[in-house]
């Protein structure tokens, strides 16, 4: 049986700030940050990423993934496809610390006919990392500004962009853009549906009580960035944008405009009708 959106949300309220680990909670499912712990899942998301941005084929570039989740795997199927070095990046440790999720990935590149780095038999998951030129960083915006101006060559996220905190958007687009190489593409696929009844009904509340610590730390904000103002903020870091994709509603809006807060309400139906984009992410003059 599904479970309503005004019921997850004091339920996760509550279960978020019990003193139970991350990992118990994915185990059971009730808070998850994605599936790429699944190592077909990763893989697909990898390959499609570095297929649309064009590196599929490349060798020796560097990679950074932007809010890999709950698994590492991205590193070993960058380093199978050709990347010299990789980044994961997110705001916490969210990954699982698993060498047997490393053996399984290998198995299916295995299966597949695809180079298989030798990372599952290493000691830990940090040789594991170390020997896939690996730096997995949580400490969010901190740890962006740490990574070197143009050194990354590839950057890309999947359900992640609608996550990064409102008021830390415009400065992480901004560091994304002075990371990004001159012919760096970034890559993101962008969810604008509520995550809790993949509606609309995070545009409900108003701006103070959504943004305020205590619902961002609950376990299922998203920053209702529509697409229009996210492309604008990623055209004011500098970036040239190209929607590769993207889904409306069918049937218009899931949740209707007359229970949205300010400013959603007042907006006009289209700018809202967007459920989820692709975008590719280039600075002006790079070749394509």
């Amino acid at each position: 049986m599904t479970i309503p959106w005004f019921v997850k949300i004091p339920a996760k309220i509550v279960l978020s700030r019990l003193p139970v680990r991350y990992d118990n909670w994915r185990n059971l499912n009730l808070f998850r940050a994605g599936q790429m712990d699944d190592p077909e899942t990763a893989f697909r998301v990898f390959h499609m990423h570095c297929r649309a941005a064009g590196f599929e084929g490349c060798t020796g570039y560097t990679v950074l993934e932007l809010g890999p989740g709950d698994s590492m795997l991205t590193a070993l199927f960058a380093a199978s496809a050709g990347a010299g070095r990789t980044i994961l990046l997110d705001q916490t440790s969210l990954a699982a610390v698993r060498l047997d999720l490393f053996a399984a990935a290998e198995a299916m590149l295995a299966r597949r006919g695809l180079p298989a780095p030798a990372a599952a038999d290493a000691g830990s998951v940090p040789e594991a990392l170390s020997r896939l030129n690996c730096s997995y960083l949580v400490d969010g915006l901190a740890s962006l500004r740490a990574i070197p101006d143009a050194s990354v060559d590839f950057i890309f996220s999947n359900a992640v962009i609608e996550h990064v905190r409102k008021r830390d958007f415009s400065e992480t687009a901004r560091e994304l853009y002075r990371i990004m190489k001159p012919d760096g593409v970034g890559s993101h696929w962008i969810d604008y549906r509520d995550h809790l009844d993949m509606k609309l009904n995070n545009l409900r509340f108003s701006e103070p009580v959504w943004e305020s610590d205590f619902m961002v730390n609950s376990g299922f904000y998203t920053n209702r960035l529509p697409a229009f103002a996210i492309r604008g903020l990623f055209e004011q870091a500098g970036f040239a944008v190209e929607l590769r994709d993207a889904d409306l509603w069918s049937g218009g809006l899931p949740t209707p405009q007359n229970v949205m807060s300010e400013p959603f309400a007042s907006m006009t139906p289209d700018q809202l009708m967007v459920m989820t984009n692709w975008l590719l992410l280039r600075k002006p003059g790079a070749r394509q």
